[in-house]
C-alpha cells in the first residue's frame, strides 16, 4: 500500500502527458481549421464558376421583345430611368447548362439545382460536392472525412440606363 501511495504522489510524467495532450488538440484543431476554410474558399470557387456562367447566360436577349421596346423600369438614377433588357429564357438555360457542364470544382462536377427565368431575370443554384482538404486514412468512416456538398444561388439580369 505504501509502494502505490508512493507511485501515486509522484507526479514525474504527469507534465508530459499534458503536452501531449495539449500537442494533439492542437493538431486536431489545425485539422478542422483547414477543412472549414477549405470549405469557405470551394464556395467562393463555386460562385465564381455561377457568376461567369449565368452571366454569359443573361446575354441572350429575347430580340422580339427587345425590339418591340418592351422593357421593366428597374428605378432611376441620376442619369435617369434604367431598364432591365429581357432575356430569351430558353436560350439562357441552354447556355447555362453547356458553361456548368464544363466546369469542375475540385475534379468534382458542377451540378444545377434550379434555374428560373422571370423575363428579365435569371436565377440559379448549383452545386458540387468534394472532399475535404485533409482526408486522414485513421478517420476513415467518421464525420471528418465524408463528402461535403457546396451549394451557391447566383443571379443576373442586363440594365439599360437612358439619359
Amino acid at each position: 500500500m505504501k509502494q502505490f501511495s508512493a507511485v501515486a504522489k509522484d507526479q514525474s510524467g504527469s507534465l508530459t502527458l499534458f503536452i501531449t495532450s495539449l500537442f494533439l488538440l492542437t493538431l486536431l484543431l489545425s485539422f478542422a481549421i483547414i477543412d472549414i476554410s477549405g470549405a469557405f474558399v470551394a464556395k467562393r470557387q463555386l460562385v465564381n464558376i455561377g457568376e461567369a456562367a449565368i452571366s454569359r447566360a443573361a446575354h441572350n436577349i429575347d430580340l422580339a421583345r427587345y425590339y418591340s421596346g418592351e422593357f421593366t423600369v428597374s428605378g432611376y438614377g441620376a442619369s435617369g430611368e434604367r431598364y432591365l433588357v429581357p432575356i430569351d429564357c430558353q436560350a439562357a438555360s441552354n447556355t447555362l447548362e453547356s458553361e456548368i457542364a464544363m466546369s469542375q470544382l475540385h475534379r468534382s462536377p458542377v451540378n444545377i439545382l434550379s434555374f428560373t427565368c422571370e423575363g428579365d431575370l435569371i436565377r440559379a443554384t448549383i452545386t458540387s460536392r468534394i472532399a475535404p482538404l485533409l482526408a486522414l486514412p485513421i478517420l476513415q468512416g467518421s464525420v471528418m472525412n465524408q463528402f461535403l456538398n457546396i451549394t451557391a444561388t447566383v443571379s443576373a439580369s442586363n440594365e439599360i440606363r437612358t439619359g
